[in-house]
């Protein structure tokens, strides 16, 4: 019988090779007699060493170098860094995840835990969350285990995002408790001492935002909006060489905070201490902080700014009166004082608010940070617009008129000849919402007349020909858009769903004169012999270097002009015999009869303009006034409770 096992060698043993060593043993071929018969062989699998059953290597065997490389294509982008996720509306679960697979496989064995630790903590969250008693600690001693921990273990050269979840509306950085502007530098201090992430991302209802960025809002009205949460995300390059990193070091605090009451020599009333280094006196009499330690503490470049939806809002009777909780205002600044918080090396922003007001957009349109790039979506991505239950007592016209007054707030800034402020220095406009297609035809044919470089890319997008040289300020063809402008991008086309009755009466006895060149709203009453002129023209001299300003001349050769846009908001009344020519009226408006408004005069929201006044060119009259006289003045003011039955 012939044996299919390898013979054996002249002493009976094989040689075998196990790892690097030569070992022998017993030969497991069946032996034979002279005879030729089989004898039965007394070498079992019982017999057999240990060497030869032993299975081959295993994960277990591989060095630390390996098993960390095999951990790292299981390490994938937090839910915090989606697109998507911060695109839609705010969620305090925005740090949670369905694939935990890097984390379940850190509960094996310690080894693995080791080995996936440093992944794990490359992207870290900080979930604050009080305990169901009485007393609740400051966020200082909150968060104080948290930095131990880091620096025990020396992962503060690998955090690279933070994440703030923040699920209470009011916290504090006081023992006292007591609310005060700035108490919370301290903590991004000792934070920012410990780490040193380039993205930081808070999630928090705008009350607790507020406390944490030493802004000031007006919360009257956020029970009506029921938002759950805002973002706020800021962001600077990785490379640490360009980071400025010089911060002021703090000793972690052992005793008091400086207005503890418990203890003797301290003030007892804090609330009547006011550094004017630190803090002034804001518009309607609150204090304002002059700087937020958050967007000083490093040199952000990039700025996110999530607002929610504001769908709640429009279900009430009068939600034009309504004042959007937001720190916006803080951020960038208004005219009515507000100095902005926002850090002069952000050159990116990103705001993103479902379907806002048209007041709370103003802020960002006529308040523009110094940007090289802004982003702004108004309208939801998902299928919210199509839940039954949450748009019931909606009026969708609404939604959409004012999506459009923010957009046309926005243009008309930006389309200015030339560009003021800010604007002259924006060189990409993205929208991530869609263009409204008959808009968007009527801009191809304008854009195709005006040059200047520019060219269709795609539905929705312009691009300049950097290449081509720009055509001289006083060419008749110049382009429309800012100088520094080069991209102008929306999220495609699409047929905006706005009802086609607007609910405009308009008298076939007046004179609208330039209609290509006024916007008008929606529910608005224009009644006989009233003049609009639309077709007013702004002249302005070429800009030359080393040629000294003159006095303006009427003849305007040499220079350029353009039309300027005149925008009738919502619920707007002319009465008979008047003559607008105005820049802008704002939405609930009551001109009374034989009234007339001067050129480019900006008329806000909720104004009244008594018969037979004249309006001054160019004067700016502000929200609930009453205006009268000749030449027109602010001669009184409404308050809220009495705008009922306005219009």
């Amino acid at each position: 019988m012939a044996s299919d096992l390898p013979p054996s060698n002249s002493n009976g043993l094989e040689d075998l090779t196990i790892g690097n060593k030569s070992t022998e043993v017993p030969s497991i071929q069946p032996q034979t007699n002279q005879s030729g018969d089989t004898l039965i062989s007394h070498v079992t699998p019982h017999t057999i060493p240990g060497a030869v059953t032993k299975p081959g290597p295993t994960i277990e065997d591989l060095p630390n170098e390996l098993l960390v490389n095999i951990f790292s294509h299981l390490d994938i982008e937090p839910p915090s860094y989606s697109h998507t996720t911060l695109h839609d509306e705010p969620t305090l679960e925005v740090t949670s995840s369905e694939v935990q697979d890097l984390k379940n496989c850190s509960l094996i064995s310690k080894r693995w835990r080791q080995a996936t630790l440093r992944l794990l903590f490359k992207h870290t969250r900080y979930i604050l969350r009080y305990s169901e008693d009485d007393y609740r600690p400051i966020l200082n001693d909150l968060t104080g285990p948290f930095r131990q921990f880091i620096r025990r273990e020396s992962f503060a050269d690998i955090v690279s995002s933070f994440t703030l979840v923040v699920r209470e509306k009011t916290i504090s950085n006081r023992h006292d408790g007591r609310p005060r502007l700035c108490e919370f530098d301290g903590f991004w201090k000792r934070l920012f001492n410990t780490i040193d992430p380039s993205t930081v991302l808070i999630a928090a209802p705008v009350e607790a935002l507020a406390s944490l960025t030493s802004s000031t809002i007006n919360d009257v009205d956020s029970w009506v909006f029921d938002i759950e949460c805002h973002y706020l995300r800021l962001q600077r390059p990785e490379s640490k060489e360009l980071v400025l990193t010089e911060i002021e070091v703090l000793p972690e605090e052992s005793g008091p905070t400086r207005f503890d009451p418990s203890v003797p020599g301290t003030p007892q009333n804090p609330d009547h201490t006011f550094d004017d280094r630190l803090h002034y006196a804001g518009p309607l009499g609150s204090f304002c902080a002059k700087s937020s330690e958050f967007f000083q503490i490093r040199s952000w470049t990039s700025l996110l700014l999530n607002e929610g939806s504001n769908l709640n809002a429009f279900k009430t009777d009068r939600w034009w009166e309504l004042e959007t909780p937001s720190i916006l205002r803080n951020l960038v600044g208004t005219q009515s004082g507000t100095l902005p918080l926002i850090n002069p090396g952000i050159r990116s922003m990103r705001y993103i608010a479902i379907f806002p007001i048209t007041a709370q957009f103003e802020c960002l349109a006529q308040g523009l940070p110094r940007l090289d790039h802004l982003y702004c979506q108004l309208v939801p991505r998902n299928d919210a617009l199509e839940d039954e239950e949450l748009m019931k007592k909606i009026d969708v016209d609404d939604l959409w008129m004012e999506r459009n007054n923010c957009y046309a707030q926005l243009m008309r800034e930006m389309f200015n000849n030339p560009p003021e402020g800010n604007y002259r220095y924006l060189k990409t406009f993205e929208s991530g919402d869609a263009a409204d297609t008959d808009a968007w035809h009527m801009a191809v044919e304008f854009v195709k007349r005006a040059g200047g470089g520019w060219k269709i890319t795609g539905d929705g997008v312009f691009e300049r020909d950097t290449g081509i040289e720009e055509s001289s300020s006083d060419a008749p063809n110049a382009s429309p858009f800012p100088d520094e402008l080069y991209r102008w991008a929306w999220n495609g086309l699409t047929n905006v769903p706005v009802s086609p009755d607007t609910g405009n009466k308009v008298s076939r006895r007046s004179q609208i004169i330039g209609t290509t060149n006024i916007i008008l709203g929606g529910k608005t009453v224009i009644q006989a012999e009233v003049i609009i002129r639309g077709d007013l023209l702004r002249t302005l001299p070429p800009s030359t270097q080393g040629e000294k300003a003159g006095n303006a001349v009427a003849v305007a050769i040499g220079r350029t002009f353009s039309y300027f846009p005149l925008k009738i908001g919502d619920h707007v009344f002319v009465g008979p015999g008047s003559i607008i020519e105005a820049a802008m009226l704002g939405n609930h408006v009551n001109i009374g009869a034989n009234v007339v408004v001067g050129k480019f005069v900006i008329v806000k929201d909720f104004v009244k303009i008594l018969e037979g006044t004249v309006v001054p060119p160019n004067m700016v009259i502000p929200s609930f006034s009453v205006v009268g006289g000749c030449p027109g003045r602010v001669v009184g003011r409404w308050r809220r409770g009495r705008l009922r039955g306005w219009i």
